[in-house]
């Protein structure tokens, strides 16, 4: 599968193919700084309904809970261009 991963440093959008078991084995960024897994949104699930959210491998019981696990495991989300929302600012 095709992962992206941010740069700590220039904040660049690298992609990478790797297995599933692999995905967490982050490139380093052709500037030479460490990065990130970036966790996409391509699936909307209701706030009330927990779900298994296979990228941050556990059990999520809601929005604000999602966003903790993800700043305990160091990922942010991508939300793409013309994407214009406080919520993005503050996640970069």
């Amino acid at each position: 599968m095709q992962y992206r991963y941010r740069c700590l440093d220039c904040k660049e959008i690298t992609e990478a193919v790797r297995s599933v078991e692999g995905r967490n084995d982050c490139p380093i960024c052709p500037c030479g700084g460490q990065t990130r897994k970036i966790i996409s949104l391509y699936t909307v699930h209701n706030d009330m309904a927990p779900y298994y959210d296979e990228h941050l491998q556990c059990h999520i019981r809601g929005k604000q809970h999602r966003q903790k696990v993800m700043k305990e495991q160091g990922v942010s989300e991508y939300y793409g261009a013309g994407w214009h929302t406080s919520a993005r600012k503050s996640r970069h």
